[in-house]
């Protein structure tokens, strides 16, 4: 389990843009970002959409992600490009 030090600060201004391409860089579900943060799943979705902020907790889980994300710990994952078949 990843022990968050003192030395990370929060980074303000988490918009919902941001916290969803970070998702998507890390190639993760909502559902496994939502357990990295210890909320629900449409806690996530709330956050992406700007239904709601995030709290001071998800903001200093998501400078960690994204500092771990920077250094390498966790593998980038490049967008998909293309788009989707219509039905």
């Amino acid at each position: 389990m990843d022990i968050i030090s003192d030395n990370i600060l929060p980074v303000k201004g988490w918009t919902p843009k941001k916290i969803r391409n970070l998702r998507k860089a890390t190639g993760w579900t909502q559902t496994k970002l939502a357990a990295w943060l210890g909320v629900t799943q449409v806690h996530v979705a709330h956050l992406e959409s700007g239904f709601r902020p995030a709290g001071p907790q998800s903001v200093r889980l998501l400078a960690l992600l994204s500092e771990k994300l920077e250094r390498g710990d966790i593998k980038h994952v490049r967008p998909k490009t293309g788009k989707r078949a219509r039905p």
